[in-house]
């Protein structure tokens, strides 16, 4: 097996990033879904409900973070340390933690574009997210602000094999993994356990549950049924739609795509 594709969403609910390689930290890999929209109340926003959100694009170079709404075509930049000094209490879930406001002139920018008050905040080195109890390996595993473990891994033969009974063709990206791999039969991620890819240590700790996010196209904004329908008809384990598997960072390190993985 090897790595064929890697991707990071710096903003939790927005658009990714391909990446030729990355660094792997304890909570992901470097600058995924570090950032995240929020509302008043500190409360996550997500594309569940407020599919917009894949309007916006993201991009990256070594100073900043660019987004551009696709619909209005407005950009502005994010820097990579918060500048406001401002910290608030967020919730993802059923979790809380600390996030620092990046800035208001940021704040105010998404809430013109999305018609709401919203917050753009950033989970800082100090702040620590737990991984859920019943699933942790070593006891410390942590996350960032994604739905619940640090990593996600999906191979190019599992969405061949969805693919291949679906109506409609489905791309990689609507699953939002981390870690594409190829080279393996359909569904092998279920099964992974220890995953080493060169100096990085990774551990395979539960399947991914899916979401109605899945059916929201990235172009259009627009839901369907699909591939929630397909899926349904036999990647469903006790009541769960099960597609990735989440894994758990155990070694730090460097990957890219065309690396092995053992």
């Amino acid at each position: 097996m090897e790595i064929s594709k890697l991707f990071i969403f710096p903003i939790k609910s927005l658009g990714g990033i391909s990446l030729q390689k990355s660094e792997v930290e304890m909570r992901g890999l470097k600058h995924d879904r570090r950032w995240m929209l929020v509302d008043d109340k500190g409360l996550f926003l997500t594309q569940r409900n407020l599919p917009k959100l894949a309007a916006f694009s993201l991009s990256i170079n070594d100073q900043f973070l660019g987004v551009l709404n696709k619909i209005t075509q407005s950009k502005i930049n994010i820097p990579f340390q918060p500048k406001s000094g401002i910290k608030m209490l967020v919730k993802v879930w059923d979790d809380e933690l600390m996030a620092e406001i990046v800035g208001k002139d940021i704040s105010d920018w998404f809430s013109q574009q999305l018609g709401q008050e919203v917050n753009l905040v950033y989970q800082s080195e100090e702040s620590i997210r737990m991984i859920y109890y019943k699933y942790a390996v070593n006891g410390v595993e942590h996350t960032s602000f994604s739905d619940g473990y640090p990593i996600l891994i999906i191979s190019e033969a599992s969405l061949e094999e969805l693919n291949s009974k679906c109506p409609e063709k489905i791309p990689m990206e609507r699953f939002r993994p981390n870690v594409v791999i190829k080279n393996c039969d359909a569904f092998f991620e279920d099964t992974l356990r220890e995953i080493k890819i060169g100096g990085t240590v990774l551990y395979g700790v539960k399947p991914c549950a899916r979401c109605i996010m899945t059916t929201i196209n990235q172009e259009t904004f627009e839901k369907s049924k699909e591939p929630i329908l397909t899926l349904s008809k036999f990647r469903k384990f006790e009541h769960r739609i099960l597609f990735g598997q989440n894994v758990v960072v155990h070694k730090t390190g460097g990957i890219a795509v065309g690396d092995k993985v053992v």
